[in-house]
């Protein structure tokens, strides 16, 4: 019964940490978008058209200006000036918010960015050929690795090592792959095996 327990209490908590920031952005996006409805109105009130497929106009111009403004975003961060700021914003503030840099990191890899971070890899933890499921957290100087090992059936509750180089063989994989086979207990592993 105390496994049930422990099980149970690590799954929730395991969630609520991968659900907290999603929900998180889904509400400011929806606080933004209604913040923009205000403004957009006047606009939306000349256009002959009130309702587009039973959403209103005044809220698709509203989600249409915050695309575009992550668009431009999106350009501006690509520029060496754009580059030093996001990276001076992340260094003075984003960095100290919990969960910042991994939910930074996942959106990166999840969007095929090549990196380090969150790179799928199998590891021989203890040196006796048995193998296990890995993300790379971190790649120090000396050649080795951060590595987190999560726990089936919940990905976001793990262990963390640090291991040697010569311990860790990255996997050729997409990371929704991998994690989707820790999921189920490792089936459907020899995708990427």
């Amino acid at each position: 019964m105390r496994g049930f327990v422990d099980f149970m209490k690590t799954t929730i908590v395991g969630g609520f940490f991968v659900v907290l920031p999603v929900v998180l952005v889904v509400f400011l996006l929806g606080q933004a978008v209604a913040a923009l409805v205000g403004v957009v109105a006047p606009l939306a009130d000349e256009l002959p058209v009130q309702e587009f497929g039973g959403i209103g106009v005044a809220t698709l111009l509203a989600i249409l200006v915050v695309l575009a403004l992550c668009f431009i975003t999106g350009l501006l961060v690509r520029t060496r000036i754009g580059t030093l700021v996001r990276d001076w914003l992340e260094r003075r503030f984003l960095n100290r918010l919990p969960g910042y840099t991994i939910i930074r990191n996942l959106t990166h890899r999840f969007s095929g960015e090549e990196g380090t971070e969150f790179a799928p890899a199998l590891v021989d933890l203890y040196g006796a050929n048995t193998q296990a499921l890995a993300l790379i957290m971190e790649e120090h100087q000396d050649g080795s690795y951060t590595v987190f090992v999560p726990l089936a059936p919940t990905p976001t509750v793990g262990q963390v090592h640090l291991v040697p180089p010569e311990r860790v063989r990255r996997v050729n994989a997409p990371l929704g792959t991998v994690l989707n086979s820790v999921m189920q207990w490792g089936v459907e592993s020899n995708k990427f095996l």
